[in-house]
């Protein structure tokens, strides 16, 4: 008797625990992520508002806000001036002999030079099947703040060391598509792999090749993520003529800034059938003005367009899992999470509320692979058109 009451007394005591720790989370979640004083705090609130002139409403025509909405972003981040610069430029592909991994894939080391002089190096990983005409969907997956970013995704360790490292994270996120059955694609992000790096002489830049990209870019009409979505349209150009691929099933993601590529080119190119940008896709500032993205994901006059609501606006019908972790220290819960809630309610007004989920994994700045390939599988094998 004294044995029973002993463990119901146990048991109460971690129910408790339990209930006042979930408390205190969410009322942690529900603090300012950061304070400023004043004048400074009056002073963000009033520049940071912007014009949104793309506002999502739900009055407007969606098709007709979408197609003006994408343009005027497409303007905006410089891509069009690029467009414009690189009309006649034909990139060349550099595509060397596969190598087999353990008979489960293939895996090559190709070059893409997207613009005179820029050689971007992806991965290239193809299942082994032993039929010859199978095509399998497309998985691509660029990095963030990772300078062996692509090597890490793809399983192409560099020693034991990086081996732990990131498979302690489960991070090889391109390695695990392939091995479910995608032809898969790791690229070198711009600015944030040490093959594509832009240097910082005397440290100007704080010693931060991803801000002497920005900084070069503002000077030159462009933005680092134009650049980015530029480098992954030309990779899809290409990887969509290959014999392997399915190119009405294209699955996108992401960490960190490898995220925020995934969100900008998910709203942008309309080929893209899921998107699954992870620990990134959250407002551009907190209610209390504070900026959450890196200085490389800078947009000049974002505000004066709209918010990442509209990016999601912009991915509409598709499919689109936002993922966070809820021990990122580089982002706010209930920021992200009101977030979500109007970002699902675009996808019910189109009719596709199924389209779109928020998912928290349980620790940090990481991939949540199985949070992932649910959603991924059900959205694959879904035959309703795009």
């Amino acid at each position: 008797m004294h044995k029973i009451l002993a463990t119901k007394a146990v048991l109460a005591a971690v129910f408790f625990y339990l209930v006042i720790n979930f408390v205190v989370a969410k009322e942690d979640d529900n603090k300012p992520f950061v304070t400023y004083d004043e004048p400074a705090a009056s002073y963000l609130k009033r520049i940071q508002k912007g014009k949104q002139r793309f506002a999502y409403d739900a009055s407007l025509n969606f098709s007709k806000w979408q197609q003006e909405a994408r343009y005027s972003l497409v303007k905006l981040i410089g891509l069009e001036q690029m467009r414009k610069e690189l009309v006649n430029f034909k990139s060349k592909v550099v595509m060397p002999a596969a190598i087999s991994v353990n008979g489960a894939y293939t895996r090559r080391l190709c070059v893409i030079e997207t613009e005179p002089g820029i050689r971007v190096p992806f991965y290239y990983l193809v299942p082994t099947s032993s039929k010859s005409e199978t095509r399998f969907p497309l998985f691509i997956s660029p990095h963030g703040h990772d300078k062996l970013g692509l090597h890490s995704y793809s399983g192409a360790f560099k020693n034991d060391k990086h081996r732990g490292e990131v498979l302690d994270r489960e991070g090889n996120i391109a390695e695990q598509a392939v091995l479910r059955g995608f032809v898969s694609i790791a690229p070198a992000t711009r600015g944030l792999a040490s093959e594509l790096l832009v240097p910082d002489p005397m440290g100007r830049h704080g010693k931060r090749p991803c801000r002497a990209q920005l900084v070069h870019c503002l000077l030159s009409g462009r933005t680092p993520t134009a650049e980015r979505v530029w480098d992954m349209q030309r990779i899809l150009d290409w990887a969509i003529q290959q014999p392997d691929v399915d190119s009405k099933k294209i699955v996108m993601t992401g960490n960190s800034g490898g995220g925020v590529l995934t969100a900008y080119m998910a709203a942008i190119d309309t080929r893209i059938t899921v998107a699954i940008p992870s620990c990134s896709f959250t407002s551009s500032i907190s209610p209390e003005g504070y900026i959450f993205h890196c200085d490389c994901c800078l947009v000049p006059g974002f505000r004066n367009w709209g918010d990442w609501k509209e990016l999601a606006g912009l991915i509409a019908p598709r499919r689109l899992l936002i993922i966070h972790g809820v021990k990122d220290g580089l982002h706010h819960r209930s920021t992200v999470d009101a977030l979500g809630s109007e970002v699902h309610a675009i996808f019910k007004m189109v009719g596709v509320p199924s389209h779109m989920s928020l998912k928290w994994g349980n620790s940090g700045h990481r991939f949540y692979p199985h949070l992932m390939w649910p959603f991924i599988g059900q959205s694959i094998s879904d035959s309703r058109p795009r």
